[in-house]
């Protein structure tokens, strides 16, 4: 299991930019940054070194931010990899309600991470399948 912080941000220029540079000028460093938008708002979804930090540093700064569990589930490059993957949660009979994926560092591993509502189920039965679950 990982540690996701989203924030709830304004979409406006230097957003980003701000929560960013405020997370990592106390040595935080990010795996990953995805942002989702809409007219007005939108939503900073950030894997990091140190996400209780980073919440703390968002939150004394007065951004609207959550810590969530997710999973990161490794995958393979090979084309129909993630198609497999998704195909595994269905049947487990759990519904994705969000899903991104990265790579990690070191091994350039692509990485599915997914957001589900029963993730230490999800976890387990991955797992059992055979899936290195981080």
């Amino acid at each position: 299991m990982l540690k996701q912080i989203s924030i709830f941000a304004e979409n406006k220029v230097g957003s980003l930019e701000k929560i960013i540079t405020l997370v990592a000028k106390e040595g935080i460093d990010f795996y990953n940054v995805i942002s989702n938008d809409s007219a007005e708002y939108g939503i900073i979804r950030l894997l990091c070194s140190d996400p209780e930090q980073a919440l703390k540093i968002l939150q004394d700064a007065g951004y609207i931010c959550k810590i969530s569990i997710v999973l990161g589930v490794c995958i393979s490059e090979s084309v129909g990899s993630l198609s497999k993957l998704l195909d595994t949660v269905r049947g487990i009979r759990e519904n994705i309600n969000y899903l991104y994926v990265c790579y990690i560092r070191s091994s350039s591993e692509p990485v599915a991470i997914l957001n589900v509502n029963d993730w230490e189920d999800v976890r387990d039965s991955l797992t059992a399948k055979g899936y290195k679950v981080l």
